[in-house]
């Protein structure tokens, strides 16, 4: 359980340091760009044994790392455009509801338990998410032409989640949690330092150094919430059924205790009320 505590305290971080990049004018584009080049530092850093680029490239997970590094950024922009688009409350609702997805697959690929409990527990975690997430002060229209943002981050975070436990399924060996994450975190990288240099000879947009400074800030946590989910995955008492729900309703629950505590946010009842059923379903979730 330790790990995906773990996991949901750094999750949890991230948000809080995105919420500083309105403060400081932070260019995010560039701070997540050096925030992958940062996370795949920590993971090579941290691979127990040492590997060379063609034993890499001859590893079953090689391809799926490709792919998720791949999707990772493109889910973070569709997340950015639809935060703009549609609003942040329902990005933040598409993005964490995709749970269904992982546990959807859980249950049917490898026949894990979805108990009555575990049942109504995502449920209200469903609803717990999304009260918790309606924000008066969003003051953005939907308009119905942009809905296919919203529903692309649902698919997309769901496929996410569902190619990383599989990953860690059928392919990862013991000791090659850190190697798969770092090479993972390259190819983000490598797709996002491809477009800043686009940016930096077609558009003339200079890398701020207090950009860098964020990507550093960034870089720790965002590594560290995929180690650790790896790890609650890898957990032999705990089911990917259980694991999604926990984690992503309780990134909802601490990210925004910590914005009423670090940014002196105020909640409406429908938070309070989000809050609240947050913490009922990790509890029958938990004891299921």
């Amino acid at each position: 359980m330790i790990p995906l505590l773990l996991s949901i305290l750094s999750s949890s971080v991230l948000l809080v340091i995105f919420k500083y990049f309105d403060k400081f004018k932070v260019h995010t584009f560039q701070a997540i760009t050096v925030n992958y080049i940062v996370a795949a530092t920590l993971g090579f850093l941290m691979t127990p044994t040492n590997f060379s680029v063609a034993q890499i490239v001859t590893r079953p997970w090689a391809l799926s790392a490709l792919i998720l590094g791949c999707s990772f950024i493109g889910v973070f922009y569709t997340m950015a455009i639809s935060s703009q688009k549609v609003g942040v409350a329902v990005s933040s609702v598409a993005n964490k509801m995709s749970l269904v997805i992982p546990v959807a697959a859980g249950f049917i690929l490898y026949h894990e338990s979805l108990a009555g409990l575990i049942i109504v527990g995502i449920l209200l975690a469903i609803l717990a998410v999304t009260l918790v997430t309606i924000r008066k002060s969003d003051g953005v229209v939907l308009e119905k032409k942009y809905l296919f943002l919203p529903i692309l981050i649902f698919l997309g975070s769901g496929f996410l989640d569902t190619i990383l436990k599989f990953v860690q399924k059928t392919q990862l060996g013991n000791g090659e949690f850190e190697i798969f994450s770092g090479v993972l975190f390259v190819t983000a990288a490598s797709i996002g330092s491809l477009i800043t240099i686009g940016n930096r000879l077609f558009k003339g947009v200079t890398l701020q150094a207090k950009s860098i400074v964020a990507g550093f800030a960034l870089g720790i946590p965002n590594y560290f919430s995929i180690h650790f989910l790896l790890q609650a995955l890898n957990l032999p008492n705990l089911e990917s059924t259980v694991v999604f729900p926990i984690n992503n309703t309780g990134i909802v629950l601490l990210s925004t205790l910590l914005a009423i505590l670090l940014f002196s946010e105020r909640l409406s009842k429908l938070n309070w009320i989000g809050i609240s059923l947050a913490v009922v379903s990790i509890a029958l979730i938990a004891i299921a």
